[in-house]
């Protein structure tokens, strides 16, 4: 009881950051604008990978099927109304939760059906001379698509093609293009034998953040990843859903979106988990051009086989630590540009859209999951060192560098090597 109690807390607070695009509700507020020259829009698609069965189902006929989101440099017609954050709020579950959490929930599906969000459904494609650089992004375990919605707005308004992608049973809900919302049971057999694993190995991540001896550090991972067998098979499938989406991607390029994506330099991105298989896709597959791991514990290939692509391992701020950045290892070895970056009094929760004041605020989070440092100030300098760091290696930018966010934010420390800052 005790485990599905935990997972049903979690689900119905990611829940609501999980839906998008109605037109049911009137705007009340917005997610903060974004600073790019182009408008944004947004869409889904949904794709069937006939090559691998589900392996959390036990129907042999079952294949991997993926939704994905996109935002996307747009140009907009100004007689229509921008998305809301989320719709179908009052489906999510709350019966058998403490009054007190209930009544938080509440006032949080609430808060964020008033949000109206910065994109437009369906929006044309930006008419532009150039092609636009895909990015993919992975959320975290358990987590939704919509997770960093704002971040995903940002990268689109600066001319990226952007990619959430729902990894299927290990995200709480996926929504298609016809509207469906699919939810996933937390109770799953597979589910259930991967939290157990991880409840397992709290100690061994904990000790990573206790020594800063580099051979003690490897060891620990090692002995995580022996630990933790399923989480390596999710991460294999993570790993292959975002080399699938890039080949569903090539097969509709032309046909779907006019050839206009650049499919010659490829972001990936994500946060925990999603960060975690970002890392891995960048060793596993030579289309990507680029990655950023946002705040995971980096496991797999990359403790025999060094990253030789631009990549940003990012940490939040553990300030009791005396290991502070848990992946400085594979910073140090890697062969390519590379930055450890760290955010002064940051929380794990705040690279998404939590760290957004209007829904943080009325959000029932676990203690320290957002860090002391504010909200809006840190939604500004992620998604500058985002933006600077794909604008660099996608786009062969050169008016700023990476080093000089540390003049532009004192709050951010940054550690480099291999600084040739040019794109491939």
């Amino acid at each position: 009881m005790r485990l599905k109690a935990h997972f049903l807390i979690f689900l119905v607070l990611v829940m609501g950051l999980c839906f998008f695009c109605s037109d049911n509700s009137e705007p009340s507020f917005k997610l903060p604008e974004p600073t790019g020259t182009f408008d944004v829009g947004t869409d889904w698609f949904y794709f069937t990978d006939s090559s691998r069965p589900e392996t959390f189902t036990e129907d042999p006929n079952d294949f991997r099927g993926l939704a994905v989101r996109v935002w996307y440099p747009a140009k907009i017609n100004r007689d229509v109304e921008p998305c809301p954050y989320v719709e179908h709020t009052e489906a999510v579950p709350n019966q058998g939760l403490p009054d007190k959490l209930r009544s938080r929930l509440d006032q949080l599906n609430k808060r964020l059906s008033a949000i109206k969000t910065h994109s437009y459904q369906k929006a044309p494609l930006a008419e532009n001379a150039n092609s636009f650089p895909v990015i993919l992004y992975s959320h975290g375990y358990w987590a939704g698509m919509n997770q960093s919605t704002i971040l995903m707005e940002e990268l689109a308004s600066h001319g990226y093609f952007t990619v959430s992608i729902g990894h299927s049973f290990e995200t709480n809900s996926i929504t298609k293009p016809d509207g469906t919302i699919i939810r996933f049971d937390p109770l799953n057999p597979e589910f259930r034998l991967r939290s157990v694993e991880r409840q397992k190995t709290l100690d061994l991540e904990r000790a990573i953040t206790q020594t800063s001896d580099p051979e003690k550090i490897d060891f620990l991972i090692k002995e995580i990843m022996k630990a933790r067998p399923k989480m390596l098979e999710s991460l294999s499938i993570w790993t292959d859903d975002i080399s699938f989406v890039i080949d569903s991607l090539e097969k509709i390029n032309n046909k779907v979106f006019g050839g206009k994506l650049d499919l010659k330099h490829i972001g990936v991105i994500g946060h925990s988990f999603g960060g975690t298989a970002s890392g891995q896709a960048c060793l596993k597959d030579s289309r990507i051009t680029a990655g950023i791991n946002m705040d995971g514990l980096q496991i797999g290939d990359m403790l025999e086989k060094n990253i030789n692509k631009p990549f940003i391992f990012m940490h939040h701020d553990n300030q009791h630590a005396i290991n502070r950045a848990p992946n400085i290892n594979f910073f140090r070895r890697a062969e390519g540009p590379a930055y450890l970056i760290s955010i002064k009094n940051s929380g794990h929760y705040n690279f998404s859209d939590f760290s957004f004041p209007l829904i943080s605020e009325v959000a029932p989070l676990p203690e320290g999951a957002l860090g002391n440092i504010d909200g809006m100030r840190f939604i500004k300098i992620l998604n500058d060192c985002v933006v600077t760091f794909f604008n660099i290696y996608l786009k062969n930018a050169k008016d700023k560098s990476m080093n000089e966010l540390c003049l532009d934010y004192p709050e951010v420390e940054i550690n480099s090597i291999n600084l040739s800052e040019l794109a491939n």
